[in-house]
């Protein structure tokens, strides 16, 4: 059985949320590994930079320094996955963030069967729950003085609507519905409106975050699991 290989940054949340997804959208059990890569996605980026010929999955599993996801990963080969998808948090405060490197892994890491696809949260994972009144969602924004770990955390916890904390409670048509939001936004950042057509490119996403964004000093909040989600299935997935 061919398997589809979801990498994240962290431990606990990321996780949480993607088990929500399998819940509400995938039914094929067994062919969706979850993997928290527990290291800095600038490591991976510089292996695989370093070297075109480097498999990704090869370095996924030498890299990651938990050795639960070690054993899980050794127990698969190569030819057993198909696609990668990895979600890594934009995280402007990291003192390894540059905005050279978020468009250049976003150039490396753009196709699920070869380096693997990336998907961005800006300014991080927990930007799926900070969202309340979608409508309002569309221009919400975060301050870089406020992207720091600890605090951006709890302040979107606390302006964030109680729909969307705890992961294990957003159901099918909750995901349809911050969907339906995030790319609509997605669609603003890049086009300048809200439309409900795909968003297919992370990059322009991205360039326009450092354009329009953070050289005024601030981030567009937006979420790479609903983003994905839309690239994965289209518009079918949102249209509510």
């Amino acid at each position: 059985m061919e398997r589809t290989l979801f990498v994240f940054e962290g431990e606990k949340r990321e996780r949480q949320y993607f088990q929500s997804i399998k819940n509400a959208f995938f039914s094929e059990e067994g062919s969706h590994v979850l993997v928290s890569f527990n290291n800095d996605i600038y490591e991976l980026y510089k292996e695989l930079a370093s070297d075109e010929d480097l498999d990704p999955f090869e370095v996924i599993r030498e890299l990651n320094p938990v050795v639960r996801c070690q054993e899980e990963l050794s127990r698969l080969r190569r030819d057993q996955i198909g696609q990668i998808y990895l979600f890594f948090d934009m995280e402007p405060c990291d003192e390894q963030y540059s905005d050279e490197k978020l468009i250049k892994m976003l150039e490396l890491f753009n196709n699920e069967t070869e380096h693997g696809k990336l998907f961005i949260s800006y300014p991080m994972v927990e930007a799926l729950r900070d969202i309340d009144d979608h409508a309002e969602y569309l221009t919400r924004t975060a301050a870089l003085s406020d992207c720091y770990g600890k605090f951006y955390k709890r302040w979107s916890a606390e302006r964030g609507g109680k729909a969307y904390q705890n992961a294990s409670k957003i159901d099918r048509t909750l995901w349809q519905g911050l969907v339906s939001a995030n790319v609509k936004k997605a669609n603003f950042i890049v086009g300048g409106e809200f439309s409900s057509m795909p968003v297919l490119d992370s990059l322009p996403i991205a360039k326009n975050q450092l354009e329009f964004y953070l050289s005024n000093g601030e981030v567009a909040v937006l979420s790479a699991f609903p983003i994905f989600l839309a690239d994965y299935y289209g518009q079918k997935i949102y249209e509510i």
